[in-house]
């Protein structure tokens, strides 16, 4: 009892933590909302100002990656321009370079997507494999997605930078209520799931000691019926909890491996793009050099691929430390499972509204 308070509590902990850091300060857009939209892209863009200073030790850290995020944002628009003076292969080589590493600081910051991953896999029973793989298609898909949207506003209807910021801000509305709505699938599937599987396992109790299955002569009767009694009654009783689910297996709540669920978490995160990503498009193309700013953007996704799938592992090996700790106590395995599970998909739920609430409002959650 007390081993599944323990993890009961653990749950709540990181229920608490990633909360907490939705409410964590976060570099500003990459366009000024007080620039005029009667100019083009570059009149809309401007540099990223000093993010407030948050408290405590978690704060300290978030103020560190916001900061680092903001000067390596200037760092890439004057890599972008080196381009065009000077040695050209080594500027390239730097731009990469600067790029995979701002995706590595922007998946250690703020953000959903590390967290909804992380949980996802958590709570699906996923391997490490399928971990990497969510999070390479999902920073695939952020970068396709301001490819897209930089291109086609900027490039094909030849919108303001702040056309394209609004249109940044109403995708990670999007962003967030597919995230909200995901975790209520998943969270109603499993509480589903487990009810089914415990009122079927309350439906069938143990059938009564087998007695009286005498075989033989009667003087061999007491001893083999003594023996048999209990014998078929502990195989009866075995092959009755397997048949019957008497004893709830936490991993098969669940479920296989299920591309649609998958999908649905890759779509509802990556279709919300890297502001960073957005800022280097714009910068790229107002000095002509828009492809540069694309293959910026997927050095980015790589970093952010790459940092997003460590933290995915190191979750799931968290799960795995814990089962360990539990040894051979099923009960203390389905415990663990079972807070895996259900909070992993609580805390999609939670983050993706608390985030959607958020940015309803005049300040951008990220």
């Amino acid at each position: 009892m007390h081993r599944s308070a323990a993890v009961l509590a653990l749950g709540l902990l990181l229920l608490a933590v990633a909360v907490r850091a939705s409410a964590e300060p976060s570099p500003p857009a990459p366009f000024s909302a007080g620039a005029s939209a009667q100019g083009g892209p570059l009149s809309a863009f401007s540099p990223p100002q000093a993010a407030p200073r948050a408290q405590g030790m978690f704060g300290s850290l978030m103020s560190w990656v916001a900061e680092t995020q903001q000067r390596m944002q200037r760092e890439l628009a004057a890599s972008v321009k080196r381009l065009k003076s000077g040695n050209a292969i080594a500027a390239a080589l730097a731009l990469a370079g600067l790029s995979f590493l701002y995706g590595v600081v922007h998946a250690v910051g703020p953000g959903h997507g590390k967290a909804i991953i992380s949980s996802y896999v958590v709570a699906n029973e996923e391997t490490v494999r399928r971990g990497v793989l969510i999070s390479f298609l999902a920073a695939g898909l952020q970068a396709v997605t301001a490819v897209v949207l930089v291109g086609v506003l900027l490039i094909a209807l030849n919108a303001t930078g702040l056309q394209v910021n609004a249109w940044v801000n109403q995708l990670e509305s999007v962003s967030y209520a597919l995230i909200a709505l995901v975790g209520l699938y998943l969270l109603s599937t499993q509480l589903l799931r487990l009810w089914r599987r415990y009122r079927g396992s309350n439906a069938h109790e143990p059938v009564a000691s087998h007695a009286g299955h005498v075989h033989g002569t009667p003087g061999h009767a007491h001893e083999h019926d003594g023996h048999h009694a209990h014998g078929h009654h502990h195989d009866h009783h075995h092959e009755h909890d397997e048949a019957c689910g008497h004893i709830v297996d936490a991993r098969q709540l669940a479920g296989p491996f299920s591309w649609r669920k998958t999908m649905a978490v890759v779509f509802s995160v990556g279709i919300r793009p890297c502001t960073g990503a957005i800022l280097v498009l714009v910068f790229a193309l107002t000095q002509g050099l828009f492809w540069v700013g694309v293959a910026a953007t997927f050095a980015m996704a790589l970093g952010t691929a790459i940092t997003v799938a460590v933290l995915a592992s190191l979750a799931l090996g968290s799960r795995e430390l814990a089962l360990k700790l539990g040894g051979a106590n099923s009960a203390w395995a389905e415990a663990v499972l079972t807070i895996c599970a259900i909070g992993g998909a609580s805390i999609i739920f939670l983050f993706g509204s608390i985030l959607f609430m958020a940015s309803l409002g005049p300040a951008r959650p990220f």
